[in-house]
């Protein structure tokens, strides 16, 4: 199928349209007509039993058929914009409207329903080679409309072209039933009951009838047949039914016969095959659109698993970060931040005093005698006390302040912002006072104590953090010096002259 196809699924009149399968059953049904119709020539005039209700099945079932094809060709002519489908799709509006005038004028045809035939007796066959002529010439016309080359109506041009289309079907239609009605006794006698030939009028217009659709017929067969489009070869097919119709009825001599029947069923087939056809193209449409829903259903759940999975891998890659990020910064077994973490935040305190002019204050802090716990109670219950204390200490600063486990029992408090040195001093007492309260661990109750030293900045000097950790670790010494279990500040280390003593 060519690529316009692809784009156009019901576009029957683009090239390559008929696949093999298509030109296939389009052969096995122009053979079937012809071998019929040969038949029928044959022993057309053999009469059968009379039946007028017959017409009106036909009439009705041509009347429906063809308008329900004239909608969709001219939905088709929206779709598209191409002139050729507003001319056909007006030739079966045309071939719709007149089955009216044929049914009301057809002898006994409504007679169960009490209606008066319109016209003359010859109104019906009068109102049948109207039909048989005014139809293929339509098609023919909207066949050397596309043949032209006319091309596509601009869409403000379509409204238009839909209407005079329709103005033209209605006024051909309106045409032969004024034709068989007001002036039906000035048109020649075509038929009367007898079984003999027919008169010259009946041959006449039964010729130019078989003529005109025999001229539409071969320009569908050959558009249909050098373009391989579905549109131009089953149009191709109807017209043969059509003209098989003719054929059947021009041999027939009167109604009611083989002959007569027979075309009546060519005209009905003529006038469904191209229904079908689309009909068949909107269903293979929707298998297509089936198909494709589908497809995107089946790649939305596919979709939809992806999402998921990123949505996992993203969850994981976070929780991997997450503990990267605690690893590098924080201690595995208290969970405070580890001394990497406590530089940044001191250099941000120290920065953020030195800008504002505030004091800021360092604290180290060291369990007195945890070498003992590790070697009397085992590593697990020192880890345990570690925690314990830790948890303790967390509570008696500020949100704002940091407490950080730098090794071993070594602890590290940062306060950011204070007003003077007693409000180190103030936390430094808490954590003190934290750890009169005996631990529990295991089955033991350890009674802990802790020596912090307190290094302030700017009263102690330097705004060098190595410098401020190493005063606050020389003042913690200096507390263990002085019997453990207290606060010592730097300061003070200096003015006792002790920092010999505390190193």
């Amino acid at each position: 199928m060519t690529e316009p196809t692809q784009h156009w699924e019901l576009a029957l009149d683009q090239p390559g349209s008929a696949d093999p399968s298509i030109l296939r059953m389009v052969l096995v049904f122009v053979v079937l007509i012809v071998a019929i119709s040969a038949a029928v020539v044959a022993f057309g005039d053999v009469p059968l039993e009379a039946y007028p209700q017959f017409a009106t099945f036909h009439a009705g079932f041509v009347f429906l058929v063809d308008a329900i094809t004239a909608f969709v060709l001219f939905e088709q002519f929206r779709y598209q914009r191409r002139v050729s489908y507003a001319v056909l799709g007006c030739a079966y509006l045309f071939s719709s409207l007149v089955a009216v005038p044929f049914l009301l004028a057809f002898p006994g045809g409504l007679r169960a329903d009490g209606l008066p035939v319109i016209g003359g007796k010859q109104s019906a066959i009068w109102a049948w080679h109207c039909w048989h002529l005014g139809f293929p010439a339509l098609v023919a016309l909207a066949l050397l409309a596309r043949r032209g080359g006319t091309g596509t109506a601009s869409r403000r041009r379509v409204p238009w072209l839909l209407a005079g289309a329709t103005a033209a079907a209605l006024g051909l239609a309106a045409g032969v039933t004024v034709a068989i009605t007001v002036f039906h006794d000035s048109l020649p006698v075509l038929i009367d009951g007898g079984r003999r030939p027919l008169s010259q009028a009946f041959y006449l217009a039964g010729t130019a009838a078989a003529v005109v659709t025999a001229v539409a017929a071969a320009l569908a067969w050959r558009m249909g047949w050098q373009r391989r489009s579905v549109l131009h070869l089953w149009l191709a097919v109807s017209l043969t039914a059509f003209l098989a119709d003719v054929a059947a009825s021009l041999g027939a001599h009167a109604r009611f016969t083989v002959g007569w029947y027979f075309g009546r069923v060519e005209s009905m087939i003529a006038a469904g095959t191209l229904l079908l056809v689309f009909l068949s193209e909107a269903d293979r449409l929707y298998r297509h659109i089936s198909d494709a829903v589908a497809d995107l259903s089946r790649a939305n759940d596919q979709l939809k698993r992806m999402v998921a999975e990123r949505d996992e891998l993203v969850v994981q890659l976070r929780h991997s970060e997450e503990q990267v990020r605690q690893f590098a910064y924080y201690d595995s077994l208290t969970e405070l931040p580890n001394r990497r973490l406590l530089l940044d935040r001191l250099g941000q305190a120290v920065a953020q005093a030195r800008r504002h002019h505030y004091s800021m204050a360092v604290m180290f802090l060291d369990l007195d005698r945890f070498k003992q716990v590790n070697d009397t109670l085992g590593h697990e219950a020192g880890d345990d006390l570690l925690k314990q204390v830790a948890l303790r200490w967390t509570g008696c600063v500020r949100a704002g302040d940091t407490v950080c486990r730098s090794g071993g029992d070594e602890f590290i408090v940062v306060l950011p912002e204070i007003s003077q040195p007693q409000d180190a001093a103030l936390v430094a007492g808490k954590m003190v006072n934290a750890l009169s309260e005996p631990v529990v661990v295991g089955e033991h109750r350890i009674q802990a104590s802790t020596s912090i030293g307190i290094a302030v900045y700017p009263v102690d000097g330097s705004d060098d953090v190595q410098e401020l950790m190493k005063k606050a670790d020389r003042a913690m010494y200096a507390a263990k010096a002085q019997g453990r279990n207290r606060y010592c500040f730097y300061g003070e280390v200096v003015n006792n002259g002790s920092a010999a003593a505390a190193a």
